[in-house]
Order: structure tokens, then sequence, then C-alpha cells
């Protein structure tokens, strides 16, 4: 389960999706200003020991969809300097160290964890400033995975998402989502 804050932080979450999306070849050619760009949903993966936020946003500009996986740290992470995005002050959490999350072993971890075990992305909850959880979010996206592929050894998160050709049958090996306003399923993740 993920735990979010009614908390200010700056920069804001778009924002550093926007510098992570402006440094991508993937991008080019699109207007990824944080004005251009509309969030269309995110969703979360658990942490089991509670310390990381990894969140994937999604989100549009123009009719190009990206999905942009971040992770959120207390403290920097070793060797992750050219991972590193930016850092972000969290009004309740303090200082964090946000991370493109392919870069971050803990989210590539629970990745491979979602699919290969056909397991759902984290239910979400608003909490008080106490941390009592409060009431669960369910405007977000739902992702889940298919069970392992024989034979695969890596996850390839896909970027730019196709929302035109929707995902059909239970193939091994993916990690497929839906949110609010997209009625299919979507591939997110291939094991390869």
């Amino acid at each position: 389960m993920a735990d979010i804050f009614n908390a200010q932080i700056n920069p804001g979450k778009l924002e550093i999706v926007s510098a992570w999306l402006s440094k991508q070849e993937r991008s080019a050619g699109t207007d990824v200003t944080p004005e251009a760009l509309t969030q269309l949903s995110s969703y979360r993966f658990d942490d089991p020991a509670g310390e990381v936020g990894a969140e994937i946003h999604i989100v549009a500009s123009g009719d190009r969809v990206f999905q942009v996986p971040l992770t959120y740290r207390g403290e920097p992470l070793a060797g992750a300097d050219e991972h590193l995005i930016s850092t972000m002050e969290h009004s309740i959490l303090g200082k964090r160290w946000v991370y493109a999350g392919m870069g971050d072993p803990l989210f590539r971890q629970r990745l491979d964890h979602a699919i290969a075990t056909a397991d759902n992305s984290a239910r979400q909850f608003r909490v008080d400033d106490e941390g009592n959880r409060v009431e669960e979010i369910t405007d977000v996206a739902h992702a889940w995975g298919t069970g392992p592929l024989a034979g695969a050894e890596d996850v390839e998160m896909l970027y730019e998402l196709s929302l035109d050709s929707p995902a059909e049958g239970t193939e091994a090996g993916l990690l497929l989502g839906r949110w609010s306003g997209q009625d299919s399923r979507v591939v997110l993740a291939v094991m390869v």
C-alpha cells in the first residue's frame, strides 16, 4: 500500500516529469514543458520496507502519451548519480531525491516482481498529518502483471504508450494497465 500525504512539494511532480522527458530522444519534437503536459493518471508499486516511493506518471502532450517512472528517496542512492533527475522539498517528508525509475534497483525489482507474480499496482491511501489512513484513492491507474515469460532475462518499460492498439489475450511477461478514460488494456512493460 502507498500512503499519500497532503503535502506541498517543490518542484512539483509535473515539473520533474517534464525535466526528464526534455532529455529523452523519444520525446524530441514534442512540447514537454509542464504547461503542455496533461496528467492522465499514475500508479505505484509497493516498497516492502516502506522507504522508497515508486510512482509511474502517465502524461500526454498532444496526441502522444508517455509513461515516466520515478522513485523518491529520503537520501541519495549510491552509484546512481546519472539517474538523479532532481531533488524536491516535501513539506512532510523533507528533502527527497528523485530518480529515473529504471535506474533504481528497487524500482526494477518491484516491476519484475509485479510481472512475474501477476501482482497488481499498489493500493493508495490519503493520510493525515499524523500518518493515519483516511481514505483510499481510487482515481489512479490500475496495473497488473500477467505472469512470467519463460526465458526472459529483463524487463523493458514502454516510455511511449500506444493507446490505439490495446493488449488482447493473456500473454505472459507483460505489465498491463487501465485508467479512467482508457477502457482498453494498454501494455506498460514487457519481459524480454
